[in-house]
């Protein structure tokens, strides 16, 4: 008796369950097209003339080498190219996953530059997304579908659930716009896809 409730139980857990990676939405690019998991990417504001252009590193603050994730400050420039990668084993990228944000690896004599989005907290402008950091957040980032087609945005959960926040863009002193975890707002965006033989 007992082991055919243990079937029941696993039959009925193994028809219900639905893993993200077959029944989300997959993320599309500005045109509507699939976008492909681990795929380089612009990441380019849903309004242009808001104030800035795509997402890139930049140098800000005291640092010495780009590691501040940014809006770039002219309209016309599309940032640098990203790689989006969902935790998932699919071709798509499916909405809601958390996904892997980085650019490509940088080799410096014996040692490789980080290059992933990570959360750092207890800087003046509060917890700011940043690339080769160090004592980043444990946590993640995950894509959802924003406030109309084709348009998303990053959120970041700590690891041990204390919390989760929208990435938006704050203003430092000297003016630049970036990215940081806030709880009321978020930076809305649209993704352009390089053609695989120009995103080497």
């Amino acid at each position: 008796m007992a082991s055919a409730t243990l079937f029941a139980i696993f039959l009925l857990s193994a028809l219900t369950f639905y893993p993200p990676s077959t029944t989300a939405q997959p993320v599309t690019d500005a045109n509507g097209n699939i976008v492909t998991n681990g795929g380089r990417f612009f990441i380019l504001p849903r309004f242009f003339g808001a104030g800035g252009g795509g997402i890139r590193t930049a140098i800000t603050g005291n640092e010495t080498s780009r590691l501040s994730v940014v809006q770039s400050p002219l309209e016309t420039d599309d940032g640098q190219p990203w790689i989006i990668l969902s935790i998932f084993k699919s071709g798509f990228i499916p909405e809601g996953s958390r996904v892997s944000i980085s650019y490509e690896y940088v080799e410096l004599g014996d040692s490789v530059e980080s290059n992933e989005w990570t959360a750092v907290a207890g800087l003046p402008e509060g917890t700011l997304v940043k690339v080769g950091y160090q004592n980043p957040i444990n946590g993640s980032f995950s894509i959802h579908r924003a406030s109309s087609a084709n348009t998303y945005k990053f959120v970041f959960c700590a690891a041990d659930s204390s919390f989760c926040g929208n990435v938006g863009i704050v203003l430092d002193e000297a003016g630049n716009r970036l990215l940081a975890i806030k709880q009321d707002s978020s930076f809305e965006f649209v993704l352009v896809e390089l053609p695989s033989a120009l995103s080497k």
